[in-house]
């Protein structure tokens, strides 16, 4: 014992001799006004987006009202970026100002549905429909956060984390020949505020400028003026916990609740604007290298909740704003060929889906579509903007393999498995909703002679 104390005495002083030896850790720099307004702009960027995207719809709907769509997405849906060809939309922008909300729906059947909601921060809060709560009749009721007055019986409860929301009704359409069908399941749903307006609820956001208001897909234009709107959301919303320590320095920006930080002294000015530009370029560097998996297909695996990975939320809403959880539909981005070339039209790629297809429930489905580079979609001579497991007319190989060319012309053998692209480069979206094998990758598009 006596040698063993002898020991780790002898152990502890050659430790202690070693530490005051070695050189201290370089502390960290300083953070400049600069690196602080660049944080800034990635953290608001998100927000700011979905807040300007709300503007423009409600310059056609008001708040706490549901909108749908009659029909499936096309080149003219160009208010917000990638929107799907798969599904009827229902869109409501909830003011929890007003009280709760409740939103009721019809029994399903085999229809796929799914009501998703996002707090004004793009977090996903919430999911009603087939797969979250089933497909019998429903009520639930959305109440504002830290909501304790009277709520109607039997409804399910879903508290938002932020006083303005976002609704997104999706109701698959199997063909065009049940679209009708699928319009008279969402003719049943229904949203009512239940209550009087809050009396201690926040400010609501600025009202909307129709005509004016500024672009959701071009936020650097508005250099410093960027960080009143962002300042305007966080009066009306106050924001998580978490986020506190990047906003208490953005504090010494002049950013804060209710503030005009563009309005404040020249030389803090200046950073802001400066952190917009260098912000700005972080977020379309990390979109145009598809450095988010390394790969040819870039997964969005994180949509719908960020915690404090601000980056990678700026990133889903350049090019997925309203993607919703992993545990409700995946997406995969590709920008590039399978041999690292950018996707252009003119070339044609080869999609070879397994016999098996990929991987998802019964009650879901599976899409892959053209963009452009601005995420819209971009009219063709076949209106075909996508091709899925409900794609009529398509034809499999012997072992029963689905290829699927991808050009601006279609494929010499015939066209029934054309997925048009626009001349020019393009970007693929593949979607699979409830997905069973979440890790699963789409084949990557290759180039063809």
């Amino acid at each position: 014992m006596a040698g063993t104390a002898a020991r780790a005495a002898a152990a502890l002083a050659v430790g202690l001799l070693t530490a005051c030896a070695a050189p201290h850790p370089a502390a960290e720099p300083e953070r400049t006004a600069v690196d602080v307004a660049t944080d800034g702009y990635v953290y608001g960027y998100a927000p700011v987006t979905l807040a300007r995207t709300r503007a423009n719809m409600l310059c056609l709907l008001p708040v706490n009202r549901l909108h749908h769509q009659s029909a499936t997405a096309d080149p003219t849906s160009r208010v917000v970026v990638a929107p799907n060809v798969d599904t009827l939309y229902s869109i409501a922008w909830l003011d929890l100002r007003e009280g709760p909300v409740l939103l009721t729906h019809p029994e399903a059947g085999d229809r796929y549905f799914d009501f998703q909601f996002l707090g004004i921060y793009t977090d996903v809060f919430a999911n009603v429909g087939t797969r979250a709560t089933g497909s019998a009749a429903g009520a639930h009721v959305v109440v504002p956060p830290g909501w304790d007055g009277p709520l109607p019986a039997g409804a399910a409860v879903i508290e938002s984390p932020t006083w303005d929301a976002w609704m997104i009704g999706r109701t698959l359409v199997e063909a065009q020949t049940d679209l009708e069908a699928a319009r008279a399941v969402q003719r049943q749903y229904s949203l009512t505020v239940l209550t009087a307006p809050v009396a201690d609820a926040p400010p609501p956001l600025p009202p909307t400028a129709c005509g004016s208001n500024p672009d959701p897909q071009a936020l650097a234009a508005s250099g410093p003026q960027f960080f009143d709107e962002l300042s305007a959301i966080l009066a009306a919303n106050p924001p998580p916990p978490a986020d506190g320590p990047l906003l208490d320095e953005l504090a010494g920006l002049g950013v804060g609740p209710g503030a005009r930080p563009s309005a404040g002294p020249a030389d803090t000015v200046a950073a802001l604007a400066t952190g917009v530009i260098r912000g700005e370029r972080r977020i379309r560097d990390l979109v145009d290298s598809g450095e988010q998996s390394g790969a040819v297909w870039g997964s969005l695996a994180t949509a719908g909740w960020y915690g404090t990975d601000y980056l990678q939320r700026a990133v889903v809403a350049t090019i997925g704003l309203g993607a919703n959880v992993p545990e409700e539909s995946t997406y995969h981005v590709a920008r590039t060929a399978a041999d690292g070339s950018a996707l252009r039209g003119e070339a044609g790629y080869l999609l070879r889906f397994p016999p098996e297809g990929p991987p998802v429930d019964d009650r879901g489905f599976w899409s892959v579509t053209v963009y452009g580079p601005d995420m819209f979609l971009v009219a063709n001579p076949v209106d075909r903007y996508a091709v899925g497991d409900r794609t009529p007319g398509l034809v499999r190989g012997p072992d029963g393999a689905l290829d699927v060319w991808v050009s601006s012309r279609p494929p010499v053998s015939g066209g029934s498995n054309w997925l048009p692209a626009p001349p020019g480069e393009f970007v693929l979206m593949f979607r699979s909703y409830l997905p069973t094998d979440r890790a699963w990758t789409p084949p990557e598009p290759t180039p063809q002679p």
